[in-house]
């Protein structure tokens, strides 16, 4: 047997007053009650309700929640830490600690290399079986950026991209990956920095995080980094321990990928000991060192992670981020020529499973394949004054600083494109 603490979670929830007549806004911070170290990307939600959030890197989240929702529980909850729950009530300011340090006893595991991937392998065979396979709708928000660095120290920040979106997904389970197998994204609103004048807008980003969501598009690779569900395969798996998720019993495996690149990577499955469901995965890959050997193009860092919570017994996407850094290489002269940052997430706040043909119908033509920088709509400040966010981070405030050479994001988001939309 093996014994694990597991603490419990400690929440400071601030500013619960009303947005709107119709909501109550909720601002937190999550941390470690032992440590106070904030704890990321902790899931936030509604008890019963598919109505949620996640915490940022500080541990702090930002939640409206309708008003008739008020004697409901708010739920919080964290990969090896005590599910937590509070009552949402009316009140200007609520602060809850929860302080409690418990002790659960799991039995431990011995598992194979061949046990482990027998593991992934059956988590493969269930996602058909315990992810909604009929379709549906989740509303959520997302976030881009991207960046480049030359050697000559000019820096051009490309677009900082906020939308509010709806995204249609067909179901889980599909025997053959297709367009017609694919998300459909309808933009409801899109805020953004200033259009630089020659840059190069790539595509949409929103959608290449989906279909690097390996449990809908198991074939899908994330930069040269092939699926851990991709089988047959030559990977590594091993088993890695076990934790809890929203107090369900999760078997950890961690599987090494080897690439043509040569590219130290590995993913991290989370698979409940219930039904077998994934319900959170991660990559992590990248090397320093740089070889100017074979490659004009060498990846620094890869870090991604999507996280699955249930409602109605289904696992459904919650949250996703994927953030990368890439460098141009000039094998001859043997330098780097430039450096791109790229950052991607995608909060779900809400899934909806009724009258979703109807729904998707009035929505008018999904969201184009370029991207969203330049399908933005004539900015809506009172709009995004009242929508569940992800608070700022260091990070985006350092991004930040680079888009407001430009001037304040406030007067870009209100300024008009110098290009038309396309």
């Amino acid at each position: 047997m093996k014994k694990i603490l597991l603490i419990a979670v400690s929440v400071v929830l601030v500013n619960v007053c009303y947005s709107q007549e119709d909501f109550l806004k909720i601002s937190g911070k999550i941390i470690d009650s032992k440590t106070r170290e904030p704890l990321i990307h902790a899931n936030i939600s509604v008890s019963k309700t598919s109505i949620g959030t996640v915490s940022n890197i500080l541990g702090e989240f930002d939640f409206f929640v309708p008003i008739v929702l008020k004697d409901d529980t708010l739920v919080i909850s964290y990969v090896g830490y005590k599910t937590f729950r509070k009552i949402i009530i009316r009140s200007t300011t609520l602060s809850i600690f929860g302080l409690e340090e418990e002790a659960v006893v799991l039995n431990e595991v011995v598992v194979s290399s061949d046990g482990a991937k027998r593991l992934v392998e059956d988590a493969t065979k269930s996602i058909p079986l315990v992810y909604p396979t009929q379709p549906y709708l989740f509303e959520g928000f997302h976030r881009s950026w991207e960046k480049i660095d030359f050697t000559d120290s000019i820096t051009y920040p490309g677009t900082l991209i906020e939308s509010a979106v709806t995204i249609y997904d067909p179901g889980y389970g599909q025997k053959k990956e297709s367009p017609k197998s694919a998300e459909e994204i309808y933009l409801m609103e899109v805020r953004r920095s200033a259009i630089m004048e020659g840059w190069e807008y790539g595509g949409n980003m929103l959608k290449q995080l989906l279909q690097q969501n390996l449990l809908r598009h198991t074939k899908s690779n994330t930069l040269f980094v092939k699926s851990f569900l991709d089988f047959p395969n030559s990977f590594s798996y091993e088993w890695d321990g076990s934790t809890k998720i929203n107090n369900e019993n999760v078997s950890i495996i961690k599987v090494e990928i080897p690439n043509s690149r040569n590219v130290p990577a590995y993913f991290r499955i989370y698979i409940s000991e219930n039904d077998k469901a994934i319900l959170r995965f991660e990559l992590h890959g990248g090397q320093k060192e740089i070889e100017f050997s074979k490659y004009d193009w060498h990846t620094d860092n890869v870090n991604a992670t999507y996280i699955f919570k249930r409602y109605l017994g289904k696992p459904y996407l919650s949250y996703c981020i994927l953030e990368y850094t890439i460098k141009k290489l000039d094998l001859v002269k043997k330098k780097v020529i430039r450096t791109e940052d790229y950052f991607k997430e995608l909060l779900v706040n809400n899934v909806i499973d009724i009258d979703v043909e109807e729904k998707r119908k009035a929505f008018g033509p999904p969201s184009k394949g370029n991207s969203l920088a330049m399908q933005a709509k004539p900015y809506n400040q009172a709009f995004w004054e009242n929508f569940n966010v992800i608070k700022e981070n260091p990070v985006d405030t350092k991004i930040i600083s680079l888009f407001e050479k430009q001037g304040k994001l406030e007067d870009q988001f209100k300024s008009k494109s110098k290009k038309k939309n396309q």
